[in-house]
């Protein structure tokens, strides 16, 4: 299984995105700490695992995914861990059937833009992690238990098939998405034997609605 190349545009364009965000993340802390408020009880206004709701929803810290789960099709598994892209400018894929990826060079589930999970639909074994994902119907639930404590609620919006050759990677890896978005990925269509792909791709697209803490 083989996902499209990442737009370089895009990429670049999140690039800046970040850079931006660590300069003005740097003055605004260089302030704080110079304040007398912070001089004086040395005691940050937020901590760091503070939700932030915005007018779009809630916005969470960087925190690693360590279990997805989506009631409606009854699945529960693991992350594999961070994927990153193949020498040819591919996405990787999990080495695990059974488990997910994160794509490590978007947000973590649940930070402010589309964070990227990818699975496989099959295996020459039979069925692999995402093989029902094509029954997830629009407002579905999918949580994902983070690293810092907290269980990420999103509400699945809308539900896309793409030929592989029209991938839709800008809107995927759009950076300029001003809400926590999710984005699970797979293969699906025909399945071309000679070379061992599948001809198009499912994309789940969600967006973070709620918030559990302590799972």
């Amino acid at each position: 299984m083989r996902f499209p190349v990442i737009n370089s545009y895009s990429l670049l364009r999140y690039g800046l995105t970040t850079i931006a965000g660590v300069l003005i993340g740097a003055f605004v802390t260089h302030l704080l700490l110079t304040s007398p408020l912070f001089i004086a009880d040395q005691t940050p206004i937020f901590e760091a695992s503070t939700p932030i709701a915005t007018s779009t929803g809630l916005i969470l810290e960087k925190a690693s995914p360590l279990t997805l789960s989506i009631p409606a099709i009854n699945l529960n598994t693991s992350f594999t861990g961070e994927l990153g892209l193949n020498q040819d400018g591919t996405v990787e894929v999990p080495d695990n059937y059974s488990e997910v990826g994160w794509y490590k060079y978007g947000p973590t589930p649940g930070e402010l833009g589309p964070a990227v999970i990818l699975g496989h639909v099959d295996s020459f074994k039979g069925p692999a992690v995402f093989y029902d994902l094509r029954k997830v119907d629009i407002g579905d639930q999918i949580f994902i238990d983070r690293s810092d404590g907290t269980s990420a609620i999103f509400t699945v919006t809308e539900i896309e098939t793409a030929a592989e050759e029209n991938f839709p990677t800008n809107r995927v890896y759009d950076s300029t998405i001003n809400y926590a978005g999710l984005r699970l990925i797979t293969c699906t269509g025909s399945f071309d034997r000679l070379n061992q792909r599948y001809n198009h791709n499912l994309i789940i697209y969600a967006k973070l609605t709620a918030l559990e803490n302590d799972f």
